[in-house]
């Protein structure tokens, strides 16, 4: 759909509440699409338009902007439509996880499976609110499809992309290069932790869990996918804004998976080598 404003294409445009009007994110605001009803808005309470500067960090000293973005981080803000869109997403990355595990239920897999995805996702929208900016997850259709697919047993390869977290506001390219990349480092961080935890239980414990070096493999492949310089994905911010940064990224998902992958039998591998 096409911005009425300026005409830009929007996946998921933004609605006027006052006008009934789609628009993308820069004009999504009346005073910014010189809405019909304008003076509606300007009639607001005075609370809600100072909640609206507050967001766009039009008002207040700089120590109350920076308690102001501390609080946007911490309370994580969720609109009814955005949990409605989670529930879905994760809903469908459970299939999958199932679909995995030959659809026997395993609560620990799937509390490692999900939590890639769902942290992954929140640490977008994490930063996102700490840069003053909106950020919501919202489910993809085509995405949401080929992720419902592939949770048919029978497929071999399986795809898990539901969503995707949205922002708007006015950043950087810099700012949207981190928001990207917080996705990435996050999955980094969980896998090196499962990683640790794999190693510490096998060598001082005498009991190494399967299913730790499972997470951590999992992990770097979301992290791998993710990194992908196109189609949309947090790899091409990143590329754009730091290609530095996102080569290390990338070659540091690749450790995580194959690593991950070593310490757990190296099936990934021997499958891959089969294919080449």
């Amino acid at each position: 759909m096409k911005c009425d404003a300026c005409g830009a294409e929007e996946m998921i445009p933004f609605k006027c509440r006052y006008c009934s009007g789609a628009f993308c994110s820069v004009h999504r605001l009346p005073p910014n699409h010189q809405c019909a009803l304008l003076q509606d808005f300007l009639e607001r309470p005075a609370k809600d338009r100072e909640f609206i500067e507050r967001v766009q960090g039009k008002s207040g000293s700089p120590q109350e902007r920076v308690a102001s973005s501390f609080r946007n981080a911490v309370t994580l803000r969720f609109s009814k439509t955005e949990l409605a869109h989670l529930l879905l997403g994760t809903a469908l990355v459970t299939a999958v996880g199932l679909s995995l595990n030959n659809y026997n239920l395993r609560w620990d897999f799937l509390a490692i499976f999900i939590s890639a995805f769902m942290v992954h996702e929140l640490g977008h929208k994490f930063l996102a609110q700490i840069y003053r900016a909106w950020a919501e997850f919202r489910v993809i259709f085509y995405g949401a499809a080929m992720t419902a697919i592939s949770a048919l047993p029978i497929l071999p390869f399986k795809f898990i992309a539901p969503g995707a977290v949205f922002v708007s506001g006015s950043l950087s390219e810099a700012r949207h290069g981190r928001v990207s990349w917080i996705g990435p480092l996050t999955n980094l961080a969980m896998g090196s932790g499962f990683i640790v935890a794999y190693l510490i239980g096998e060598t001082a414990l005498d009991f190494p869990s399967q299913i730790l070096a499972v997470g951590a493999r999992f992990n770097g492949l979301i992290a791998l996918f993710n990194l992908i310089p196109f189609m949309g994905l947090d790899g091409s911010k990143i590329f754009a804004w730091n290609k530095g940064i996102w080569v290390v990224t990338f070659l540091g998902a690749i450790g995580l998976f194959i690593g991950s992958d070593l310490i757990s039998g190296g099936g990934m591998l021997r499958f891959l080598s089969g294919l080449f």
